[in-house]
């Protein structure tokens, strides 16, 4: 059965062990922690940080549960990195047993955004670890076409994209791109549904607070799994905010994804 991971937007608010226990109750055998580095964020997470007490916890949660850390998010580049702090955040990860990193370029100044990213690249091989670049049109990477000539200018054995079936659809592209790549090329994907056609305003909004489950929307969820490699990990990142609203708890809605999923994948042959 296909590996599935919990991401940590779809549970936004739990601290570092507690999502751990939550993919551990609900059936998935991954997850994939926002590290918590981005100053001044206003998003409501825990930083990942060596000695950490809560980070200690996880570690021991991971331990005890067989849960591994699929990908972990925020290695982002802006104008406001700190570089020693990836660079940190690197070690912790590789020491956790994270299998890649994403990151994300905001950095409008490109030619300083490219050089952190080959940094960035140099340090996650140096620890084993792949280096994911995802795209959006919230970004700088805005488009696969965009995000596959970016890696191909940096190079690197370790890197490679992360596909948001979200972020696919505003970028007019489609899962029978995706399919059309070269094996290795694509080592990461997000799964969640919404509607095709939505503002700019609206696109920031769901992004970050309110997606839809799998199957419920309408976004081509079935071809989108089909199109992807069948040994990858398969990442849950669906905020449900009118369902914490009306009380929903995190487990009941990691299993309602999970549950939703495991039938898309049946439906596409891809379990």
């Amino acid at each position: 059965m296909r590996t599935i991971s919990l991401d940590q937007l779809t549970v936004m608010g739990v601290r570092p062990a507690e999502l751990v226990d939550i993919a551990a109750q609900a059936g998935f055998g991954a997850i994939s922690p926002m590290m918590g580095l981005s100053r001044g964020s206003d998003l409501p997470v825990v930083p990942l940080r060596a000695g950490d007490p809560d980070t200690l916890a996880m570690a021991r949660a991971l331990k005890d549960s067989g849960v591994f850390i699929n990908n972990a998010d925020g290695f982002t580049l802006s104008a406001g990195t700190v570089m020693d702090d990836l660079r940190a955040a690197v070690d912790l990860m590789a020491e956790m047993g994270a299998r890649g990193l994403v990151t994300l370029v905001f950095d409008s100044d490109r030619a300083r955004a490219f050089d952190n990213y080959c940094q960035l690249r140099d340090w996650a091989q140096a620890a084993g670890l792949t280096l994911l670049l995802e795209f959006t049109a919230l970004s700088q990477i805005g488009s696969l076409r965009e995000a596959l000539a970016w890696i191909d200018r940096a190079g690197g054995d370790n890197l490679a994209v992360l596909v948001d079936l979200m972020h696919l659809n505003r970028s007019g592209e489609t899962p029978a791109d995706v399919a059309a790549l070269a094996p290795g090329v694509v080592r990461g994907a997000q799964l969640c549904d919404g509607r095709r056609e939505v503002t700019a305003e609206e696109y920031l909004d769901q992004a970050m607070n309110e997606r839809m489950v799998p199957g419920e929307g309408e976004y081509p969820v079935v071809e989108f799994l089909a199109a992807l490699p069948r040994d990858l990990v398969i990442g849950l990142e669906i905020p449900l905010r009118q369902h914490i609203a009306a009380g929903e708890s995190h487990l009941d809605r990691a299993r309602r994804v999970l549950a939703a999923t495991r039938a898309a994948l049946a439906q596409a042959g891809a379990e």
